[in-house]
C-alpha cells in the first residue's frame, strides 16, 4: 500500500515537472518567435488641380505633352488612329538608326544608289510627293540621307534608306511595327511604304507625343531636325519644311501633308520655368493645310507654356503616416526633405506612400519608406523617416502574446 502511494506521488511529481517544462518551453518559444509587423495609418493629403485652358486649333486633332511627362492634354480622341503623313519618317529614322547607329562625329555608312532608287524618285515625283534628286552610282552617307528624309521630307529617300537597311520594304514593315510595340506605341502602324504617303500608316496623338520624345532622345535625329539647311550629294542644298524652326524656341520636329492626313505638325520647344528647363511637345493633325498647322502651333504653344510651374508638393517634416506596433509604440513617418518639381497645372499632385515592413524597435530618423508624387510621367520622391522612436516590446508582452 505504501509502495503504491509512493508510485502515485512519484508519477504526480513527474507530471508536474512535465507541465512546468512544457510551460517554460511555451514561454521560451513565445519569447523568441518573430515579432508581428507594425501597422500604418496613412494620412490623407488633399490636393487641388488648377484649371487648364489651351488655345486649340480650329479643326482636327491636337495634343500637348512634354519630354519626361508624356501626354498632358488633348483635343479630340487621343487614341483614334489617323493617317500620319510624313510624321512616319521619324519611325523610319528610329528604326534605321537602331540597326545602324551613327557615331557622334557623324561618321556613318555610305549608301550607293541604284536604278531602283531612281525609280522611286520618278514614282514620287509623278504623284506630287516630296523628293530629292538622285542618280545611279551616287554615294551618300546615311547621315546625309537622314537629312534628306527629315528636312525637306524626301519620300523617295525614306523608301531607299528603309530598303537599304532591311533588304526589302516588307522586312522594314515587320521590323518597324515590332519596334513600335516594344516602344509602347501600340496604336501606331506602318504600312505600304516608309514615307507616310500611304493613308494606311496611322497613329494617335498620344503615340505621336511619345514618338516626339523618342526622336528627341536620339542625338542624331535631334541634331538633324534642328537644322534649317544642309547640303547633300547630287541634289545640293536642301531646306527644312519646318518654317517655325527657331521661332518661340522651337527646335523641331517634323511636318507632314497628304490629302487624307491634312496638315500635320509635330513640334518641340525648349523653355525655362522657375529655373527648370522643359521641352514642350505638341502635335496638330488634320489641319486644312500645312501652313495652317504651322501657324496654329504658335497660340497652342504659348497657351501651354503658361500652365507649367514649379511647386513644392511635399515639404520636409510633413507627416504622411503614423506607424503603430502591436505592443502600442507609435511614431510618425515624415518627409526627410522638400520635393520641388516642375509640374503641369492640370495634374493632381497627390503624394503616394510606400512603407517598409517594421517588426522591431527603430531610432528617430530611421528610414521607413518613400513618398513620391507625379506630374504626368515626371516623378520626384523623398525618403520618409521616423519622427520619434519605436520602442521594442517588453518581455512581459513577448511571453503573454497569442
Amino acid at each position: 500500500m505504501r509502495r503504491q502511494r509512493y508510485y502515485k506521488k512519484r508519477t504526480g511529481l513527474k507530471f508536474m515537472a512535465f507541465l512546468l517544462l512544457l510551460a517554460m518551453g511555451v514561454v521560451c518559444i513565445n519569447y523568441v518567435r518573430p515579432l508581428p509587423e507594425a501597422t500604418a495609418s496613412v494620412v490623407s493629403v488633399n490636393t487641388l488641380v488648377e484649371p487648364v485652358s489651351l488655345k486649340w486649333p480650329t479643326r482636327g486633332y491636337a495634343a500637348i505633352g512634354a519630354q519626361g511627362f508624356g501626354l498632358l492634354e488633348h483635343r479630340g480622341s487621343a487614341q483614334k488612329p489617323i493617317p500620319t503623313a510624313s510624321l512616319a519618317k521619324l519611325v523610319t529614322a528610329l528604326a534605321v538608326l537602331k540597326e545602324h547607329p551613327i557615331a557622334a562625329d557623324r561618321k556613318s555608312p555610305v549608301l550607293t544608289l541604284t536604278k531602283a532608287d531612281v525609280a522611286l524618285f520618278e514614282k514620287y515625283y509623278s504623284i506630287g510627293g516630296s523628293v530629292v534628286t538622285v542618280k545611279p552610282g551616287e554615294h551618300i552617307t546615311l547621315y546625309q540621307a537622314l537629312q534628306a528624309i527629315l528636312l525637306p521630307s524626301a519620300n523617295n529617300m525614306a523608301d531607299s534608306v528603309a530598303v537599304w537597311a532591311f533588304g526589302s520594304m516588307e522586312n522594314y514593315h515587320a521590323y518597324a511595327n515590332k519596334m513600335l510595340k516594344q516602344m509602347g506605341l501600340a496604336h501606331t502602324t506602318v504600312a505600304a511604304d516608309a514615307s507616310g504617303m500611304s493613308p494606311k500608316t496611322t497613329s494617335t496623338t498620344r503615340d505621336l507625343i511619345k514618338l516626339g520624345e523618342l526622336a528627341l532622345d536620339n542625338p542624331t535625329i535631334a541634331e538633324i531636325v534642328a537644322q534649317k539647311t544642309a547640303t547633300i550629294p547630287v541634289h545640293g542644298a536642301i531646306s527644312s519644311a519646318n518654317s517655325r524652326l527657331g521661332i518661340n524656341n522651337i527646335i523641331g520636329i517634323k511636318t507632314g501633308l497628304t490629302d487624307e492626313a491634312g496638315g500635320c505638325f509635330l513640334f518641340a520647344a525648349k523653355h525655362e520655368v522657375g529655373g527648370k528647363p522643359v521641352t514642350i511637345i505638341g502635335i496638330i493633325m488634320g489641319a486644312q493645310n500645312l501652313r495652317t498647322a504651322l501657324a496654329e502651333s504658335e497660340p497652342l504653344l504659348n497657351s501651354a507654356k503658361r500652365h507649367f510651374s514649379v511647386k513644392t508638393p511635399i515639404k520636409a517634416g510633413e507627416s504622411f503616416a503614423t506607424i503603430t506596433t502591436p505592443w502600442l509604440s507609435s511614431a510618425d513617418a515624415v518627409a526627410a526633405r522638400d520635393v520641388t518639381m516642375l509640374t503641369w497645372n492640370g495634374t493632381t499632385l497627390t503624394p503616394n506612400v510606400e512603407l517598409i515592413n517594421i517588426n522591431g524597435s527603430l531610432h528617430p530618423g530611421s528610414e521607413v519608406g518613400t513618398a513620391f508624387v507625379s506630374s504626368g510621367d515626371n516623378t520626384a520622391s523623398t525618403p520618409l523617416v521616423l519622427r520619434g522612436e519605436l520602442i521594442g516590446p517588453t518581455w512581459q508582452w513577448r511571453i503573454k502574446r497569442f
